[in-house]
């Protein structure tokens, strides 16, 4: 007797440590994206959504990679007091915006879901869930384990058999390749977690000068190319709103394929539904916004400032419209100083004042990286020292043509230069209490510098003193740029 209940200990340690063992190993293996290597992080936004305290959330925004960088949750809450969450992702179709409509009321009240309504055209008609099978895992991955997201699986895999149930259980079968790729973000879940933006992803760069609006014309309504599966999720979403008492608000941001076909298509579904549709691409409703191309880009993939106008816009409409009342949250409060290091982050790239680049470098105490590239003495000019020599760099490098410069401003460490004879010369260290280690090689006469970053290495190759911008705080590389006789240059 003792015998056999031993060996049945024996076996329930054995399946724990095996559980164990492969809860890891899938953690491990299964790719990160972050503010750090993506510009929809969808890693980082959905690990936060789990952190919210429950029924602290009264509007959530879902759809494609366009609602990730077009409404910022912090910014609304500043300017009206709303609690919401972005829970897009890069290609999210309609699939997965309902189930993760679905995966959010298990800790979510919401008032308000606002849906864009792009993926509802099949963008992907090769795919039956109309979302390309990384984007899929992209979505699907960070999801925790729940009923939820064993029927997302088993509902996904019946649609379309190239994907196999137990690759999500067991992601190692999809992953394993990725042993030598493995780093901090992989290892360390506060790395990945670190955002505070609340899904939202903010794009630092400036749109096109103009934006050819939409305008509707019933006599020249073209088909709309509407897939029979995104409709029926959409039909799904409709009715789990209905459900839970949730009002669903759908729209077309600017950029999004637009004819009339789409346009009356989703006019005359809102209509049949009970439910507001707002179309962006549409004259009078782009106007309304009043975005001011280039800077204010709301096309396609919004920038910053573009996500401020329609952030605001959306804003007024939940407070006004549908009477989305303001809550004062300690996890909104406690991330408006971080939000705002996020917009002085975005305006660095536009500075070309060379003294008022190094500024803001200072005020933000940002980690500086600079090294000499082709002949580079020959582009430091009288004033171009002399702003060098302000920032705080005390090597002439107009004395010695065939040497190699490198350094690296800190506010923590200070400034360290390497300034010698030869091609090329390194100087490396440290940051983040040695958790990010560096390498800067600076080149001299012929060949390109670079500046290495844990595992990323960036090239800098432009005749002059080319510099790189990080952010410690962020974990960001914020600007790559060159200071020469054309004064500061990307």
């Amino acid at each position: 007797m003792k015998k056999h209940i031993f060996g049945f200990i024996k076996s329930i340690l054995f399946l724990t440590i095996l559980c164990f063992s492969l809860y890891f190993i899938n953690m491990i293996l299964r790719p990160k994206y972050t503010p750090q290597n993506s510009n929809w992080p969808s890693t980082t936004s959905y690990l936060q959504f789990y952190e919210m305290k429950e029924n602290s959330v009264d509007v959530l925004f879902l759809g494609s990679s366009v609602t990730v960088n077009a409404f910022s949750p912090q910014e609304i809450y500043n300017n009206y007091g709303i609690r919401s969450y972005n829970l897009g992702s890069e290609q999210q179709s309609f699939f997965f915006s309902y189930y993760w409509l679905k995966e959010a009321l298990r800790t979510q009240s919401p008032k308000v879901v606002v849906l864009d309504t792009r993926f509802l055209l099949s963008l992907h008609p090769s795919v039956p869930l109309n979302m390309k099978e990384p984007m899929v895992r992209k979505c699907m991955d960070p999801m925790k384990w729940s009923s939820v997201k064993c029927e997302a699986i088993a509902d996904l895999c019946s649609i379309d058999p190239e994907h196999s149930e137990m690759s999500y259980y067991l992601t190692n079968l999809r992953y394993h390749t990725r042993w030598t790729e493995a780093d901090e973000s992989d290892l360390d879940e506060a790395y990945y977690s670190s955002s505070q933006l609340k899904g939202f992803s903010a794009l630092s760069t400036y749109g096109a000068e103009s934006f050819k609006t939409y305008d509707p014309n019933p006599n020249r309504i073209s088909p709309p190319e509407i897939g029979d599966l995104m409709l029926k999720y959409l039909d799904k979403t409709v009715e789990l709103c209905k459900e839970n008492g949730i009002t669903l608000v759908l729209l077309s941001l600017p950029g999004n394929a637009m004819n009339d076909g789409i346009h009356f298509a989703l006019t005359d579904y809102a209509a049949e539904h009970g439910l507001d549709y707002y179309n962006f691409c549409e004259t009078d409703q782009y106007a309304a916004l009043g975005a001011k191309l280039p800077r204010e880009n709301t096309v396609d993939h919004s920038n910053l400032w573009g996500a401020i106008r329609l952030s605001n816009y959306m804003g007024n409409l939940l407070r006004e419209k549908y009477q989305v009342a303001p809550v004062s949250d300690p996890q909104y409060e406690t991330t408006k100083d971080y939000y705002e290091r996020i917009k002085e982050n975005a305006e660095l790239s536009h500075i070309t004042d060379p003294l008022l680049y190094f500024q803001k470098i200072r005020e933000n105490r940002y980690t500086l990286f600079l090294i000499n590239v082709r002949n580079a003495y020959k582009q430091v000019t009288d004033d171009v020292q002399k702003t060098l020599e302000t920032a705080g760099l005390q090597t002439d490098l107009r004395t010695q043509p065939l040497y190699s410069y490198s350094a690296m401003m800190d506010p923590e460490t200070g400034v360290q230069e390497r300034f010698e004879e030869g091609y090329t010369n390194s100087l490396t260290g440290s940051l983040r209490d040695h958790s990010i280690y560096y390498k800067v090689s600076g080149s001299g006469t012929n060949s390109n510098g670079t500046v290495q970053i844990d595992k990323k290495t960036y090239t800098l190759n432009k005749s002059g003193i080319n510099l790189l911008v990080y952010d410690t705080e962020t974990g960001q590389v914020l600007d790559i740029a060159v200071i020469n006789t054309n004064g500061l240059s990307r």
